[in-house]
């Protein structure tokens, strides 16, 4: 099982890495963004058909939900080590600040909003509008006193968390599925 869960961890790793790749494109085009959410909606599938080759081909066409659950995990935490090395070096040798640059024209540009001259704002959603800006300039400074590996490694606790949420549907889809006919396909 390892062996293969870390084969297809390759796909998955690959696949993060090209749906990354948009990231700093997404900062600036809401095209680029809408086709990495796309994209990030689609891992599920992705390891759903995974889990569902390594059943056929390597479980007889059945699995019970451990295992699934365990083949799961092995397979996007090994992706998500590989997507780390990715991120680390976009983050350590290419970024340059360019991602922090990005957030701080975008605040600057909700700075530059008048809401007072909108008929249906209020006192209380310019205020709060106002603290919105507030909590955007104080995560940007947090994310301005990060070290390429700080970012990296919470990018890595995303992605394994994310791995465990999103492995109990797919191991417990994988696992009551009825066998199919053609189990090398």
């Amino acid at each position: 099982m390892m062996n293969c869960a870390m084969n297809f961890g390759v796909v998955v790793g690959v696949y993060y890495i090209v749906k990354f790749s948009l990231f700093p494109l997404s900062l600036h085009s809401t095209m680029a963004a809408l086709l990495f959410l796309g994209l990030t909606l689609v891992v599920p599938v992705l390891v759903y058909r995974l889990v569902k080759r390594y059943r056929n081909q390597y479980c007889g066409g059945q699995i019970d939900f451990f295992r699934a659950f365990s083949f799961t995990m092995l397979t996007m935490g090994c992706g998500s080590l590989l997507a780390a090395v990715a991120h680390y070096a976009y983050f350590a040798f290419i970024d340059g600040g360019a991602m922090v640059g990005a957030l701080v024209q975008s605040i600057e540009q909700l700075k530059g909003v008048d809401l007072t001259v909108l008929e249906n704002a209020s006192a209380e959603s310019i205020v709060q509008f106002n603290q919105y800006i507030e909590f955007m300039q104080h995560t940007v400074d947090q994310i301005r006193a990060m070290s390429p590996i700080d970012i990296t490694i919470g990018m890595l606790s995303n992605n394994v968390s994310w791995s465990v949420v999103l492995s109990l549907p797919i191991a417990l889809v994988a696992s009551l599925r009825r066998p199919e006919k053609n189990y090398n396909s």
